[in-house]
């Protein structure tokens, strides 16, 4: 019987495992194909490659992998330093996604944890947007995980008057999100299409953001991206950007048209932002010019993401988080991207994303299988 069992056993492993890898290979495929996608996107931003440059490049990564086919990227990169970088560490984003992401955040777990109506417990000491209810699993429930009904959350969103719908989960890009006026006729409508919508989704008063980050756009909420990574123990802030709506657009994605800014370890822009083409703008069509601006609250934000980063490291130790600067100049955590977290927007705007630890990244990430 003990045979039998263990027989069983590792037939149930052997079928477990198979599963995960085929699941796994899956993903890897459709995140290199978003990578490709993106590129085309960036077609004429490009500066072409010199034979000699080519062949650094192609010697740099020979350890790691053949990237002659991701020369593209080279070319992108190469772009929007001007030809002043040096490009030969630039992860290209097929890449970057498929292998660096997949290995530091464990993509699968980290998408079940990667949920706005799980913000409230993971971050309960942390400034958020106040939520007014949430649906989870079908569930309708307040700020405080009771359950309500539909014309419970109705008049919780009349008494907020306006207010913000996002989906709990996969909502890059600014996909699903929805404002709600309750000083519009339609704003019952709209609110019962969002929550009868099936997937989940959470409710969240309109943050008001800083007089100061105003001056760059004042009709979105305009987050401060910032990339960190815990490497053998210690927490290393890699690349912050700010992005910022235009054009009367509520939010700021560049998918939407928004524009992003590199920033300084002192949380002043640099002299030149980009949109999704990789067009490059030194100034905001509302009047900013972004070179030396000044934001508030910038240091604030790293030391929240110093004090909280742990609380999700058994799952991943790459998060790219999203913060808001309220009227008082604190920081607001908006989201968390557990994974998959736009490397574009940060080589584009700041230069290699992981600047001298890249041979320490692609080490781990090819040559050891611990983080």
């Amino acid at each position: 019987m003990s045979s039998i069992k263990s027989i069983i056993g590792k037939s149930y492993n052997y079928l477990s495992n198979a599963l995960s890898t085929y699941k796994d290979n899956h993903l890897r495929k459709s995140r290199i194909k978003v990578g490709q996608k993106a590129l085309e996107i960036k077609q004429g931003k490009h500066l072409p490659i010199t034979n000699a440059k080519r062949e650094e490049i192609l010697s740099f990564w020979k350890p790691y992998r053949d990237v002659s086919k991701e020369m593209g990227w080279f070319e992108f990169y190469n772009w929007c330093s001007d030809g002043k970088t040096d490009i030969k560490r630039y992860i290209p984003d097929d890449v970057y996604y498929a292998e660096v992401d997949f290995f530091f955040t464990s993509p699968r777990r980290s998408y079940e944890l990667d949920d706005k109506n799980l913000y409230d417990l993971f971050f309960h000491d942390i400034k958020m947007p106040k939520t007014i209810f949430r649906k989870s699993n079908g569930l309708l429930m307040d700020k405080d995980y009771q359950l309500i009904t539909q014309d419970q959350a109705i008049e919780l969103c009349r008494e907020a008057k306006y207010s913000i719908h996002k989906p709990a989960r996969n909502s890059e890009g600014g996909k699903g999100i929805c404002f709600i006026d309750f000083a519009e006729d339609n704003a019952v409508d709209v609110l019962k299409d969002c929550i009868n919508n099936p997937h989940d989704f959470i409710v969240q008063e309109v943050i008001k953001q800083h007089d100061v980050i105003n001056q760059l756009y004042n009709k979105s909420v305009n987050s401060i991206r910032i990339m960190s990574m815990i490497l053998d123990g210690e927490l290393h802030i890699i690349s912050s950007v700010i992005r910022m709506g235009r054009d009367g657009s509520k939010v700021d994605n560049t998918s939407h048209g928004g524009l992003v800014c590199g920033l300084t370890s002192e949380g002043k822009l640099r002299e030149t932002g980009f949109d999704k083409t990789g067009a490059k703008w030194t100034k905001h069509p509302q009047g900013a010019v972004f070179k030396d601006f000044q934001l508030v609250g910038y240091d604030k934000c790293v030391d929240v993401i110093r004090k909280v980063a742990g609380r999700l490291g058994s799952t991943t130790h790459l998060i790219s988080w999203d913060f808001a600067i309220d009227q008082d100049g604190e920081p607001v955590i908006i989201e968390t991207n557990l994974t998959f977290g736009g490397v574009n927007i940060h080589q584009m705007c700041n230069g290699p994303i992981f600047g001298d630890l890249t041979e320490t990244i692609l080490n781990r990430v090819y040559h050891s299988n611990s983080k």
